[in-house]
């Protein structure tokens, strides 16, 4: 698995496929496209919830807007690790910005 370089722009291109559903302990993640489930840590739910909601996006802007605030290299560096799952799942797609 590789981590997109801090030039990577992302999009979710089917928002309306996806329905999150959240409990305590996390988050399930719906595609109509397939009729696939997806269970996603709490954190990693709270991230698919910010893409869904924005248009493009890169691992340094998404890590802002979940911390609201600055992020320091390593929570960049899980939010990078985060998209590389979300592509991997097919929730989104990245390109070079």
């Amino acid at each position: 698995m590789t981590v997109p370089p801090p030039s990577t722009v992302c999009h979710c291109s089917r928002p309306a496929d996806f329905s999150l559903k959240r409990w305590a302990d996390g988050v399930v993640v719906y595609d109509d496209a397939n009729a696939s489930l997806q269970a996603l840590h709490p954190m990693a739910g709270e991230a698919f919830e910010l893409v869904l909601s924005h248009g493009r996006f890169d691992a340094v802007s998404l890590a802002r807007a979940l911390i609201q605030g600055e992020p320091a290299p390593e929570e960049v560096q899980l939010v990078e690790s985060l998209l590389v799952q979300f592509e991997s799942m097919g929730f989104i797609e990245c390109h070079q910005g």
